[in-house]
């Protein structure tokens, strides 16, 4: 085939060729290859696969906001305008608080912050004194059954007196009130302040036994401790003290728990009051902290005190105590009835607290009024809780307390003021051990020997009722005498002895023990 010949194989080569050769293409010719190209399949390609358009959606409309306008600015002063503002508002202790904010106008800067009265807090409390519950509607009113269970108190109230401690008590926490005021945080609670009824001086017109009738709430101290008797008191509370002002001699060589901690403590602070780089306040307080160890650790070498967790007794503030020459003058040791509902508790009168304060019990007798009442939590908030106390009481020679005597004795003052017609409460000893049975005598009959099991029951039930059925008392091991027991005497007698001194209690108001 000529180059002008029609290729076949290649339709594009041929109509290259057609371009550039200088042959013309017959008309057959042309006709015969359009009908060949009409013929000849193309190439094939795959459709796309159909795909069912989605509907467009209709777009939402979203309204166009609505243009705030832009507030004007307030107009700024052009001088000094006086300023005013009030409030009012409630701290956690209760207390309401009236604030107000003045402004005037004042000399320039640099004048006034060197001037004293150009920026001045006016802190001014207004508090009114309660007057003393006397009356039988009075008494009545925080406990309804209190004329029921003390029958005789009618018949005191006429020749009653307010007592002056009343009066004291409450001029000490105002005075307190003016002490504190600069620092709101250690301010007297609302609480605390209203925290006594009344405090009156009866008379029975039978008997004449005096007592003081003290209406109250109840806190919790938690305070003291006796080796001779248990070595497992739990000191763990805030401000726990390990004696109280009630004590008497030890009777056993069975050193106190807290000695140790305290010999530490005066250690530690008398090597620190010995260096040289000590500054001089920083001395005058480890002078006083090592006064205080060196009293401490005196008072737990030789003295026993009550328990707060066994011992029933009650705190009066100090400053009733050191009262002189006063008719109705209550003692340490002096007895105590508790009544709180229909049930009367049998007390002590065994330790002092702050004198701005009243109503308080030990862990002994609070979990009593309340099984949830702890160092934190006290067992009574109203003033519920009357306290009769028996001046001069006391037992001639201080003692642990004797727990059978101590009922017999309040039944006894009881009876004297007019009866009771509630409960008379009678306390188990908890830290008595029981006298171990004596070992039985061998018996040739295997039934009679003692059974292993019931030993232990009787053994673990701790009661110190003894057995009905009689049996040989085993040789008893002497007692020392009294003079082998007699310590040595508290290198500071006239401070120790005194069992006066008010100190710090763990109680001071917090919002875990039922405001």
């Amino acid at each position: 085939m000529t180059p002008f010949d029609f290729d076949l194989v290649n339709p594009s080569r041929f109509r290259r060729r057609v371009r550039e050769g200088s042959r013309p293409v017959r008309p057959g010719l042309l006709f015969l290859i359009c009908i060949l190209l009409a013929g000849c399949p193309g190439p094939k390609f795959n459709p796309p696969p159909s795909v069912t358009p989605s509907p467009t959606p209709t777009p939402t409309l979203t309204p166009s906001p609505t243009a705030t306008p832009t507030p004007p600015p307030t107009p700024l002063p052009e001088a000094i305008i006086p300023y005013s503002h009030k409030d009012v508002a409630r701290l956690f202790s209760g207390v309401e608080v009236h604030s107000q904010v003045e402004s005037g106008l004042g000399d320039v800067a640099s004048v006034e912050r060197r001037a004293l009265d150009s920026y001045v807090l006016d802190l001014q409390v207004h508090v009114r004194v309660p007057k003393a519950a006397q009356t039988i509607a009075e008494l009545s009113e925080p406990d309804p059954s209190l004329p029921t269970v003390l029958p005789g108190l009618a018949a005191m109230l006429p020749t009653s007196k307010v007592s002056d401690f009343y009066y004291g008590l409450y001029q000490l926490k105002v005075e307190s009130l003016g002490r504190e005021l600069g620092r709101l945080e250690q301010l007297l609670s609302k609480h605390n302040f209203f925290d006594c009824n009344t405090i009156l001086e009866l008379t029975s017109p039978q008997s004449a036994r005096k007592v003081l009738l003290i209406q109250s709430d109840m806190d919790v101290n938690a305070d003291g401790s006796d080796s001779d008797r248990t070595s497992e008191v739990d000191g763990s509370s805030s401000n726990f003290q390990p004696y109280t002002s009630y004590r008497w001699p030890k009777r056993t060589d069975q050193p106190s728990e807290f000695l140790g901690d305290a010999q530490i403590k005066l250690k530690q602070a008398e090597t620190e009051l010995s260096l040289k780089n000590t500054s001089a306040d920083r001395k005058k307080a480890l002078r006083e902290q090592v006064e205080e160890l060196q009293r401490e650790i005196g008072d737990l070498k030789h003295f026993s005190f009550l328990i707060s967790k066994a011992d029933p007794f009650v705190v009066l503030p100090g400053f009733i105590l050191r009262q002189t020459n006063h008719a109705f003058l209550p003692k340490l040791g002096d007895y105590v009835v508790v009544i709180y509902g229909d049930k009367l508790y049998p007390a002590l009168l065994g330790d002092v607290g702050p004198s701005y304060k009243i109503g308080e019990g030990s862990l002994r007798l609070a979990t009593q009024l309340d099984p949830r009442a702890n160092a934190y939590n006290r067992p009574a908030s109203n003033l519920n809780v009357t306290y009769l106390v028996f001046p001069a009481t006391a037992d001639p020679t201080p003692g642990p307390p004797d727990l059978k005597k101590m009922r017999d004795r309040c039944e006894t003052l009881l009876t004297d003021i007019g009866g009771t017609s509630g409960q008379l409460w009678e306390w188990a000893d908890i830290l008595a051990t029981p006298t171990p049975s004596p070992t039985p005598t061998a018996s040739p009959t295997p039934s009679a020997t003692a059974s292993p099991a019931a030993t232990s029951s009787a053994s673990a039930s701790g009661s110190p009722t003894p057995s009905a059925t009689s049996s040989p008392s085993p040789t008893p091991t002497p007692s020392p005498t009294p003079a082998s027991l007699a310590p040595s005497p508290s290198p500071k007698p006239t401070k120790a002895s005194a069992h006066e001194t008010p100190h710090r209690h763990h109680h001071e108001d917090g919002d875990t023990r039922g405001d």
